[in-house]
């Protein structure tokens, strides 16, 4: 039963987002406030995983679900992925003629907006659990700063980062 209540979970955010890691606030709230299956650290692991490999941007809450259930629960977060997608198939020739209309567009505008707040407050709350030391966010911000300001590739950045991480964490004893 757990599994299908995963399921659930996940097809509840993955119906009410449109893209990328706006499923987050929900999938925290369900698995991490609520029902506690999993603590932040292990949300923020999953996540960092999931957006370290190809392919689609939400393919992340297959390793959340592989955290919280193993197979059973990545196959379940693997199936809520996929699902959304044959239902806009089916439902995007139904709407086609209101897609030209102003209301329509402003409904669409106000859920994408109102999704973003809900994930920058998801966003705060996990920046909370993975800064642990003053230089982390420091560092995030300094990565920021470079990703935006210079033109080097991100994978530099990243090792950079990753880099002076280790040696002032091994150096500081931290």
């Amino acid at each position: 039963m757990k599994v299908l209540l995963l399921y659930w979970i996940f097809t509840q955010a993955t119906l009410s987002s449109f893209t990328g890691l706006s499923t987050l606030p929900l999938i925290r709230h369900e698995l991490v406030s609520q029902r506690h299956w999993i603590t932040d650290e292990d949300l923020n692991a999953a996540v960092l995983v999931g957006r370290s490999t190809p392919g689609p941007m939400s393919v992340y809450l297959v390793s959340i679900g592989q955290q919280v259930l193993g197979w059973p629960g990545a196959v379940a977060a693997w199936l809520s992925l996929v699902m959304p997608a044959g239902l806009i198939l089916l439902l995007a020739g139904g709407l086609r003629p209101y897609a030209q209309h102003q209301r329509f567009k402003n409904a669409i505008r106000f859920i994408v907006l109102a999704s973003n707040g809900y994930a920058l407050a998801t966003l705060v709350q996990l920046c909370q659990a993975a800064f642990t030391h003053w230089l982390l966010a420091l560092l995030s911000v300094c990565s920021a700063a470079l990703l935006l300001r210079t033109r080097l590739d991100t994978l530099w950045i990243l090792l950079g980062a990753g880099a002076f991480w280790l040696l002032v964490s091994r150096l500081l004893l931290l």
